[in-house]
């Protein structure tokens, strides 16, 4: 160690770190597509990184004396990132790197295996050489098929577990760690990591991995109900997520979570529950919500169902009158463009002919200008005619989702209403269990150690407790009408929103549309005044 620590010493006084610039940038890019052909690094000799960053698929840094990774942005295609031999410490600012494939930062100074998050794509990472004692980090990282590790400070053969997450790997290298040198350390990982095909760089043996498999049998066993357990626990929570989502785009997850939104930080009910009953009340209000609530819910979800066909009808209606007058508009311009080429295959033919340019070609590119202006006449009209029926079907379209709107904002009424309703019996029902219980300690019927400090505090003094009874109800009225109000507007700009967006795009659409037929005029009429222009010096022929 204290060699290491003095050539290290030596190196950072010898050696002066490197930032990662712009021109180490684009020298990288260079390395990179040099590596793949020279062809594609000779065309980046004159561009700026702004420029061929976006497209960049490999970025060499290596041997670069880099002492921070910093930078690295706008490389949204790279998928290749060698940062190997420099003196990095963290792994940092490669959030971005979405894409990237293949990651190499072997022989630097990392600590810590991090910032990898995002990098789910990722099939080879390669860590050699660093300072690394703990495996972690690369939860998100099931890509993975390469991973070197080699020649670290790994010292616990219990870290190799925390590779059996890694389904997809296929070679492992951990030789050069303190743990390479245990007798256990071969035997660990073959039973533990048991889909890997190579382990320090050499084939794994079948009977080898048989024979580990069996000494370690008992700890898999145990090892995998527990990931069992974690499995399925990680597919609840998938499903609640997928479900929960489903009830956020149909605008009623509200009716999800409305219950223990009512009692989230209620301090007063905290302390009424120390009452015997009590407990027991909410949840007799628990049960009848849930049952009314998955009720609304099913309605709701139906009713999202319908809306969604109404969607997806809409949506094929005006995607087929598009690709009909797409198609309509696309042989009038073809049939143009024909004429057009015919046309200006006689002229040119003429006048190489004749040596000049005759008075009928005039007339013929003067008739050729009027059946443009007709041709984008009629574009022009084809495209009035698709906004027309655009506006009818949207019509229909928003009468229809109006109802839907409508019938959603009635039975959210309802639902308020009896979830209202509900609270109110609950109340009533939790002072007819409190009434009963100071009733009983009063007449003594009720022993003082069946009470706790709190409970004490609350049968003897009546009116305390009843206000605080009167609390939490106000409370979750407050709350209720405040969760009504979310709902109603929620569905109504959900509304709104919809029909606005499909709007916005046929104006868009319609827009670009108009842009793209005056482009073709122009464009058409520049062609056919470019046949006649070096006759046309001054004017005589002007179209």
């Amino acid at each position: 160690m204290l060699l290491e620590a003095i050539q290290e010493r030596n190196m950072s006084q010898s050696t002066e770190v490197q930032v990662i610039n712009d021109q180490l940038l684009l020298d990288g890019i260079k390395e990179g597509e040099s590596y793949v052909n020279e062809k594609n690094a000779a065309g980046l000799s004159d561009k700026l990184l702004f420029e061929v960053s976006p497209s960049a698929q490999n970025l060499l840094l290596s041997f670069k004396r880099i002492g921070r990774i910093e930078n690295i942005i706008g490389f949204d295609k790279l998928t290749k990132l060698c940062l190997d031999n420099n003196f990095i410490e963290e792994i940092i600012n490669l959030d971005a790197l979405v894409s990237l494939r293949w990651l190499d930062l072997s022989f630097n100074k990392i600590r810590k295996i991090e910032g990898l998050t995002t990098l789910t794509q990722l099939e080879d990472l390669t860590l050699y050489a660093n300072k690394i004692s703990t495996i972690e980090g690369l939860d998100k990282c099931t890509s993975l098929q390469c991973l070197s590790l080699g020649n670290n400070r790994i010292d616990s053969l219990e870290q190799v577990i925390m590779l059996r997450q890694l389904v997809n790997l296929n070679m492992l290298t951990l030789s050069e760690n303190p743990i390479s040198k245990e007798a256990e350390y071969k035997a660990v990982v073959l039973a533990y990591v048991d889909n890997i095909k190579y382990l320090d760089y050499a084939l794994v043996d079948p009977v080898e991995r048989t024979t580990a498999k069996e000494q370690y049998h008992d700890e898999l066993l145990d090892m995998e109900e527990k990931e069992s357990v974690l499995v399925e626990k990680a597919t609840r929570e998938k499903a609640l997520e997928q479900y929960l989502n489903e009830l956020s785009k149909a605008c009623v997850l509200f009716a999800h979570n409305i219950f223990d939104d009512l009692f989230k930080g209620d301090r007063d009910i905290e302390r009424l529950k120390h009452l015997q009953g009590v407990k027991e009340k909410i949840e007799q209000f628990r049960s009848s919500f849930k049952s009314f609530a998955e009720e609304f819910i099913r309605n709701a979800m139906d009713r999202f169902k319908r809306k969604s066909k109404e969607i997806e009808q809409f949506e094929r209606v005006v995607n087929k009158i598009r690709e009909q007058d797409e198609k309509a508009s696309t042989q009038l311009i073809k049939s143009f463009k024909a004429s057009q080429a015919r046309v200006a295959e006689q002229i040119i033919t003429e006048k190489e002919r004749t040596g000049s340019f005759h008075e009928d070609s005039r007339q013929v590119l003067v008739d050729m200008k009027d059946q443009l202006e007709s041709v984008c006449d009629e574009l022009m009209n084809i495209e009035l005619r698709q906004v027309e029926k655009f506006d009818g079907l949207v019509d229909h379209f928003e009468n229809r989702l109006d109802e839907l709107k409508n019938e959603a904002l009635e039975q959210q009424v309802v639902f308020f209403r009896q979830v209202e309703d509900m609270e109110e019996k609950f109340t009533n029902a939790i002072r007819g269990t409190i009434s009963e219980l100071i009733d009983a300690f009063s007449k003594e019927e009720l022993a003082e150690d069946f009470l706790d400090d709190e409970a004490m505090t609350l049968v003897t003094d009546k009116e305390n407790c009843m206000n605080l009874v009167s609390q939490s109800h106000d409370q979750h009225i407050g709350r209720l009408l405040k969760k009504e109000d979310e709902a109603k507007l929620l569905e109504i700009n959900n509304f709104k929103t919809l029909v606005k967006n499909y709007v916005t795009e046929d104006n868009t659409r319609n827009r670009d549309r108009v842009l793209q037929i005056h482009a073709f005029s122009s464009e058409t009429k520049a062609s056919l005044q470019a046949l006649i222009s070096d006759e046309d010096e001054d004017g005589e022929y002007d179209l």
